[in-house]
C-alpha cells in the first residue's frame, strides 16, 4: 500500500486537489478555475469538458507539488458541490453542459411540487428534506419538457465527483451521500424510490441512474488512458468519496450529534450530525453522512461568499480599472477590511439582501441594498455585504436551532474563516465560540479521509478522523454586546424578508 492519498474537491467555481499523508498532512496542492456560463438568467452552467480537463490538471499539479513519487499514492477520492446534474453519454462524453446547484431555472416546477397537499407524504417523508430548483428532480423535470429529446442520448445522471469518478475509472456509481439529497432516494431504506421519482414526474430516468456505491468503497480503479493523463499508476483505487457538505463537516472534525458546524463557500451551510433523523420536522435536507448510523441535518441556502466576489469582480475592481489601477483580488480584500474598520457599525445601516443566486427564502428574490442613506458610502456598502452573509447564515442556524439543542461550540471553515473580521461576525451574530478549523482545504481533506479509510489506512472513518485532523487553529468568543447588536440587526433583515414574501 502506498504512503499518501489524494482528495479532490470540484466546487462551484474552482477544483482543487490536495495530497495528504496518513496523519492528514498537506503535502501538495493545486487549484484550477471552471468558468462559469450564464446563457440566460438565472442559469449556472459550466462546460464537463473543462471540468474533466481542470481535475487532470489539478491532480497532476498537486502530485508535483507535493514532488513525491506516484507510485506511492495508494488511492483517491473525489468531492464536489452537491446537487446540480451532469448528464453523460455512456463514452463520458456530455449531451447537456453540467448544470450547478446554484441554477434555479426550474423553481416553478418547485413551487407547484411544495403546493401539492401530498407533498409531505410523497416526497418529504421519504427524502426528509424540501425540494429546490438546483436538484436533479426539478432540472430533469425542466429538461422533460424543454428538451426532451436529451433523454435517448442520455446513459447516466451524475453529481459533479461522480461524472468525474467515471471519467476517471469508466464504472459508474453514484456515491450514497450525494443519492441521498437529490430528490430520488427514500433516505432511512437508503434505496432509490420509484414513486419518489413518479410524484416529480420523471419516473422514465429511474434506470439512468447508477447503482450507488459507499462512501468508504473502493468504487472503481483508474483506468490506463486516465492514469496516462493524470501522472498515476493504472489501477489505482479510487474510493466512493463524498458530498462536500459532508467532506467539510469531517474535516472539521464532527463525528459525533448535535455539534454545529458553519461552511461558508457559495452556499451558506450549517450543519449537525444526528442519530436520529425526524420524519416530522421539516430542515431543507436531510443526508446520509459517512459515520454508521448517523445522518447530517442541514439548513443552506446559495448565499455565501460568492456575494462578496460578486461585488469586488463586477463593482470594486472595474471602477478601480477605469482610473488605471489594477490590483489582485488580495489587494482588494485587504481594502474591504480596511474600509470595515474605519467605521463604527450603526443599527441604521443598510443591509445587504444577499441573493446574487437567487433564493429560496423568497419567490424570485433577487439581492438589494436596503437603507440606504446621504451620510453613507462605499465603506457602508461593504460592511453590508459581509454582514448579508452572516444574517443569511443566521436565519439557517435559528432553523436548525429548533430542531435539536445544539452544542454550545461551533465549528468554522470556509471562505470567511480566512478574514478575522469577518469570523468575528460570526462568533458574535451566532452567540457561540467559533472553534475555526486548522484545515486550508477542508473539501480535498474530508474526502481524502473517504479514501485513507477505503485503502485501509486507518479501520473506520471515526479513527481516520481522530487521526487526520487538527485542533481548531483559534477559538473566536463571542462579544455579549455585540450579540445583542446582530439581534436588532436580524430583526431588521428578517422582517424585511417578511415583506418580499408578500
Amino acid at each position: 500500500m502506498g504512503t499518501y492519498v489524494i482528495g479532490v474537491d470540484n466546487g462551484g467555481t474552482v477544483t482543487k486537489a490536495c495530497l495528504y499523508d496518513a496523519e492528514g498532512s498537506l503535502l501538495g496542492t493545486a487549484s484550477v478555475k471552471v468558468p462559469t456560463l450564464t446563457p440566460h438568467p438565472l442559469w449556472t452552467e459550466r462546460d464537463t469538458e473543462a471540468l474533466w480537463q481542470a481535475n487532470i490538471s489539478a491532480i497532476r499539479q498537486c502530485i508535483a507539488a507535493a514532488g513525491v513519487d506516484p507510485a506511492e499514492v495508494a488511492g483517491l477520492a473525489l468531492t464536489g458541490h452537491g446537487n446540480g446534474m451532469y448528464l453523460s453519454r455512456a463514452d463520458g462524453s456530455a449531451p447537456w453542459n453540467g448544470i450547478i446547484s446554484t441554477d434555479g431555472r426550474a423553481q416553478p416546477y418547485v413551487d407547484a411540487w411544495h403546493a401539492r397537499p401530498d407533498f409531505d407524504e410523497r416526497a418529504r417523508r421519504k427524502t426528509l428534506s424540501s425540494v429546490w430548483a438546483g436538484q436533479p428532480v426539478a432540472l430533469l423535470a425542466w429538461m422533460d419538457e424543454h428538451h426532451p429529446e436529451v433523454f435517448d442520448d442520455t446513459a447516466y445522471v451524475f453529481m459533479a465527483k461522480d461524472y468525474v469518478r467515471f471519467r476517471l475509472t469508466g464504472e459508474a456509481a453514484f456515491e450514497e451521500t450525494d443519492a441521498s439529497f437529490v430528490g430520488v432516494m427514500d433516505i432511512t431504506r437508503r434505496v432509490y424510490d420509484r414513486d419518489l421519482l413518479d410524484f416529480f414526474g420523471v419516473g422514465r430516468w429511474i434506470d439512468k441512474l447508477p447503482p450507488q456505491v459507499p462512501s468508504t468503497a473502493i468504487a472503481a480503479r483508474l483506468t490506463a488512458e486516465a492514469a496516462a493523463l493524470t501522472g498515476l499508476p493504472e489501477g489505482t483505487p479510487v474510493a466512493g468519496g463524498c458530498a462536500d457538505i459532508a467532506a467539510s463537516a469531517l474535516a472539521s472534525g464532527v463525528v459525533s450529534p448535535d455539534k454545529l458546524a458553519v461552511v461558508t463557500g457559495t452556499w451558506s451551510i450549517n450543519e449537525y450530525v444526528t442519530t436520529e433523523p425526524s420524519p416530522d420536522s421539516a430542515p431543507f435536507l436531510t443526508a446520509v453522512y459517512p459515520v454508521p448510523g448517523t445522518w447530517l441535518v442541514l439548513e443552506a441556502s446559495p448565499n455565501g461568499v460568492s456575494n462578496l466576489e460578486w461585488y469586488l469582480r463586477s463593482v470594486l475592481k472595474p471602477l478601480l480599472a477605469r482610473f488605471g489601477a489594477e490590483p489582485g483580488d488580495g489587494d482588494v480584500f485587504a481594502a474591504c477590511e480596511q474600509m470595515i474598520g474605519e467605521i463604527e457599525p450603526s443599527l441604521d445601516d443598510p443591509f445587504f439582501v444577499p441573493f446574487i443566486n437567487g433564493s429560496g427564502v423568497v419567490p424570485d428574490g433577487r439581492a438589494a441594498f436596503v437603507g440606504l442613506l446621504t451620510l453613507h458610502d462605499v465603506r457602508h456598502l461593504v460592511r453590508a455585504v459581509y454582514e448579508g452573509v452572516v444574517l443569511s447564515h443566521l436565519y439557517d442556524i435559528r432553523r436548525l436551532r429548533g430542531y435539536a439543542t445544539l452544542a454550545d461550540t461551533a465549528t468554522f471553515t470556509g471562505g470567511a474563516a480566512n478574514s478575522p473580521m469577518w469570523t468575528q461576525m460570526f462568533a458574535d451574530a451566532i452567540g457561540s465560540p467559533l472553534q475555526v478549523v486548522d484545515a486550508p482545504e477542508a473539501g480535498t481533506l474530508g474526502v481524502a479521509i473517504m479514501a485513507a479509510v477505503a485503502v485501509g489506512m486507518w479501520p473506520d472513518v471515526v479513527t481516520a478522523v481522530s487521526r487526520m485532523t487538527r485542533e481548531p487553529r483559534q477559538v473566536v468568543t463571542p462579544d455579549p454586546e455585540r450579540t445583542a447588536f446582530w439581534e436588532q440587526r436580524y430583526e431588521r433583515f428578517a422582517a424585511y424578508l417578511e415583506t418580499q414574501r408578500g
